[in-house]
C-alpha cells in the first residue's frame, strides 16, 4: 500500500554462519546437466547489488589503472535462513578473487520517510568498494558483530580499519592519499532519547507509524558524524566541516579533466544532458540528451551517457554526445536491464539482467556496441531449463504505451490454453518474481501457467507540469490511474485470450505494494480473475488512523480521506471491508509483521462474509520480506494456492501443506454452499 520513496541509510541482519562456510558459500557454481528450476535456485543466486531503479549507490568501482574491477555480493541461505556477504576481484588474464568473505547482511532504512529516521524497508544495502588513489588498496563496508565496519584490502589480504558504536554508512577517499572520510549515523543517541521519553510515556505525534510498531521513530533526517581515517593504520579523527562536504559533491569537476556530465533543466522544464566545466555549461539541444539514467561519464572530449526509450521507455540506449560537433550518436541499444554504467579503459563497463538471466558485468565495445560478458556469478543458470519469455506491447484504453513480458511453460505446447497468473508491477531485466520477489515467475512457468509480467504503465497526468499533490488528486479523483493500471493488464489479457493462449476460467492475479492496489480495485471493477495472491493490504477507512499523523497528512494532501466517514463514493469503489459480499475471488494474504495491522479490517470483513481468505504473518519483516527461509515459504504457498483454486490440486506434504490442504478445502466447500444459496 505503502509508495516506494528515496533511500538512504542502512540497518543490518546478522547471521551466526562461519566465516569459512561463507567463502565455501561464496564460490561461484559451475554449471552442469541441465535440470529443472528449483526456489533454491532463484532464493539462493550470488546477487550483486540491491533491487532495480533503487541501486543509488554502485555496486561496482573499476581501479584506477582501468584494469582490475571489484564487486561486492551476496548469498542467501534457506536451510539456516542466513547470508553471506563478500568481494570479488576481477583482474585481466585470471580468475575472479574473492578477496573476503563473511556472515551478514545490510539492509536499508530510510533516511527521512515522512519526517520520521530509522524506518525499514527490507531492500538490501549495497555495498560499494573504493580503489585507493594509487590503486594498491580497495576499501568497503562489512557488517561484523551488529555494525557496518570499514575494512581494506591491501591485495594480499583484508582487515578491520574502523569500527565505532554505530553504523559506517558511507566513505570517501579524501584526495590523493590513503584517508578516507566516513559518514557516520548516530543511532545511540536517537535510541538513548526515546528510552528516556518512554519513562513519562511517549507523546503520540507525527513520529508514530501505528500499524508498523507500537513505539515512535527518531524524527528525520537521521543525524550524522564524519570521521577521518587513514585506512592503514586505523587511526582516524573528526572530519574537518570542509572534509564532509565530499558527500554532497557528487559530479563536481575532477582534479584529472575538471569537466562534468550533470544535468540542466531547459525552459520547458526538461532535463537535459550538460557539461560544465565550473564556470560555464553546454546543454545538449538533441531530443536524444533527455530521460538520461544514472550518471553520465566524461571520455575523451565526449560524454557517455544511458538513457531510457522507445516503447514505453522500455528499451535502454547508450549514447555518445560530442559538444564541440553538436552530435549524438547511438552506441547501443537492448532491451535488458542496464545499470551503473561507467568506463572502463576505453571501454564501458555495465551490469546488466536479461529476462532470463540474473545480473552479471558485461563490457561494451564504444565503436561496436557488441558485448562481452566479464564476470558472470551465476553460470549454472546456462544448465537450468527455463520458460521462453517473450517481450509484448500494446495500449491500454487511454492510449498509453504498454509492455511486459509472457512467461511460457519449459514445455508449452501450442494450440492449448493455459492457466495465467499476472505478476506485478516491474518487468525489466531478470524475471524473478516480481517487484518484491514473491511470486516466482519462472517456477510458476514450470508448474504449467503462462506468466504475465506487467510492467505500471507511466501516470496518465506524468507529462503534465502541475503541482505533485495536484497530479495526485486528479488521478485518485474516479480512480483515473487505478483504471488505466488495470486497463493495462485487461487489455493484453484479453488479447491473450482471443489470441487461444489463455483459459479465461483460469486466471490468477498477484500483488505487493501498488500491486495490491491494483488487486484490491480489481475485485471490484473487473470479472476476469479467480483467485488472489497478496503480499500487503489495503486501502481501508481504517488507514486513516493506523497510517499515523504524519503519513495521513501527506495522503490527504494527496486527495485521500481525512476520516472514514469522509467521500464516501471513494470507499464504496475501492474498499474490501465495505463490499466483502462482492469480492469474486479467493484470497491468500502473506504479510509481514510490520504491516499485517492494516489488512485485518479488510481480511476480517471478507472472512465473516465467508470469502475463502487465508492470512499468514512473517516475524521481523517489512515491506519486501527479506529472510530466506521466509521467501521459500512464500514461493511455495503461493504456487500451492494457486494450484488448488485453478488446478484443482491439493498442496503435497506433511506439517504445514497438510494443514493447508484440510483448511482450504473446507474454505471451498463452505464458499460452494454458500454461493449456491438463492440470492447469493
Amino acid at each position: 500500500m505503502l509508495p516506494l520513496l528515496a533511500l538512504a541509510l542502512a540497518a543490518a541482519a546478522s547471521n551466526p554462519t562461519s566465516a569459512s562456510d561463507c567463502k565455501a558459500a561464496l564460490q561461484i557454481k559451475s554449471p552442469g546437466p541441465s535440470h529443472s528450476l528449483s526456489a533454491g535456485d532463484l532464493i539462493e543466486t550470488l546477487n550483486m547489488g540491491s533491487i532495480p531503479d533503487l541501486d543509488v549507490d554502485p555496486m561496482f568501482s573499476v581501479s584506477p589503472d582501468g584494469q582490475s574491477i571489484a564487486v561486492s555480493v551476496a548469498r542467501a541461505n534457506i536451510a539456516s535462513n542466513e547470508f553471506c556477504s563478500g568481494i570479488y576481484v576481477i583482474a585481466p588474464g585470471s580468475s575472479p578473487r574473492l578477496i573476503d568473505s563473511g556472515a551478514g547482511a545490510a539492509f536499508w532504512r530510510f533516511d527521512d520517510y515522512y519526517g520520521m529516521t530509522g524506518f525499514p524497508s527490507g531492500f538490501p544495502k549495497v555495498i560499494t568498494p573504493h580503489w585507493s588513489p594509487d590503486g594498491k588498496h580497495l576499501a568497503f563496508l562489512k557488517y561484523v558483530d551488529g555494525r557496518l565496519q570499514l575494512w581494506c584490502w591491501d591485495g594480499s589480504r583484508s582487515k578491520m580499519t574502523a569500527t565505532f558504536d554505530d553504523d559506517i554508512v558511507d566513505f570517501r577517499f579524501d584526495g590523493g592519499g590513503l584517508s578516507v572520510i566516513a559518514k557516520v549515523r548516530d543511532d545511540a543517541s536517537a535510541s538513548d532519547a526515546l528510552d528516556q521519553e518512554s519513562l513519562s510515556g511517549y507523546h503520540f505525534d507525527e513520529r508514530w507509524f501505528p500499524y508498523g510498531r507500537n513505539r515512535p521513530f527518531s524524527r528525520g533526517p537521521a543525524p550524522y558524524s564524519f570521521a577521518a581515517i587513514n585506512i592503514v593504520t586505523g587511526e582516524h579523527r573528526l572530519a574537518e566541516p570542509t572534509q564532509a562536504l565530499i558527500f554532497s559533491t557528487s559530479g563536481a569537476p575532477s582534479r584529472a579533466h575538471r569537466k562534468a556530465a550533470t544535468l540542466a533543466v531547459d525552459a520547458d522544464g526538461v532535463s537535459r544532458l550538460a557539461l560544465t566545466d565550473g564556470t560555464a555549461q553546454i546543454v545538449c539541444a538533441d531530443s536524444r540528451c533527455t530521460d538520461v539514467e544514472g550518471q553520465a561519464w566524461i571520455a575523451g572530449d565526449a560524454v557517455r551517457y544511458v538513457r531510457r526509450e522507445g516503447w514505453g521507455r522500455s528499451l535502454t540506449g547508450i549514447y555518445e554526445w560530442q559538444p564541440a560537433r553538436k552530435s549524438v550518436r547511438k552506441i547501443m541499444q537492448t532491451s535488458d536491464l542496464l545499470m551503473n554504467c561507467g568506463p572502463l579503459g576505453t571501454d564501458i563497463i555495465c551490469a546488466r539482467e536479461k529476462s532470463v538471466a540474473p545480473r552479471y558485468l558485461d563490457r561494451i565495445d564504444p565503436e561496436s556496441g557488441r558485448s562481452q560478458v566479464i564476470f558472470n556469478p551465476n553460470p549454472e543458470f546456462d544448465s537450468l531449463a527455463l520458460g521462453h519469455a517473450e517481450r509484448l506491447q500494446w495500449k491500454n484504453d487511454r492510449d498509453l504505451e504498454c509492455y511486459g513480458d509472457l512467461v511460457y511453460p519449459p514445455d508449452y505446447r501450442a494450440g492449448q490454453r493455459y492457466p495465467l497468473i499476472v505478476v506485478q508491477y516491474q518487468s525489466r531485466g531478470f524475471l524473478r518474481g516480481g517487484t518484491g520477489d514473491e511470486y516466482p515467475i519462472q517456477l510458476l512457468a514450470q508448474a504449467g501457467y503462462l506468466v504475465l509480467s506487467i510492467q505500471r504503465p507511466p501516470a496518465p497526468l506524468r507529462d503534465q507540469k502541475i503541482d505533485p499533490h495536484e497530479r495526485e488528486r486528479r488521478q485518485l479523483d474516479g480512480f483515473m490511474e487505478r483504471r488505466s493500471i488495470l486497463s493495462a493488464i485487461e487489455t493484453k489479457v484479453q488479447q491473450l485470450i482471443s489470441a487461444g493462449l489463455v483459459d479465461p476460467a483460469r486466471i490468477g492475479i498477484t500483488g505487493l505494494s501498488d500491486g495490491v492496489s491494483t488487486v484490491q480495485f480489481a475485485a471490484l471493477h473487473s470479472r476476469l480473475f479467480k483467485v488472489a495472491a497478496i503480499s500487503s493490504c489495503c486501502w481501508e477507512g481504517s488507514q486513516t488512523w493506523l497510517l499515523g499523523p504524519a503519513i495521513q497528512a501527506e495522503y490527504e494532501k494527496r486527495g485521500w480521506p481525512a476520516s472514514p466517514a469522509d467521500n464516501p463514493a471513494l470507499w464504496e469503489g475501492l474498499s474490501w471491508a465495505r463490499n466483502a459480499n462482492r469480492i469474486p475471488f479467493p484470497v491468500l494474504a502473506q504479510m509481514s509483521d510490520d504491516e499485517y495491522l492494516s489488512g485485518l479490517e479488510a481480511l476480517t470483513a471478507l472472512r465473516r462474509a465467508g470469502k475463502p481468505v487465508d492470512l499468514y504473518v512473517f516475524p521481523d519483516e517489512h515491506h519486501v520480506k527479506r529472510q530466506p527461509a521466509h521467501r521459500a515459504a512464500i514461493y511455495r504457498r503461493a504456487i500451492d494456492w494457486f494450484n488448488f483454486w485453478l488446478l484443482d490440486k491439493l498442496p503435497v506434504g506433511e506439517g504445514q501443506a497438510a494443514q493447508e490442504a484440510d483448511r482450504w478445502q473446507q474454505m471451498r466447500k463452505s464458499w460452494n454452499q454458500r454461493e449456491a444459496k438463492p440470492g447469493a
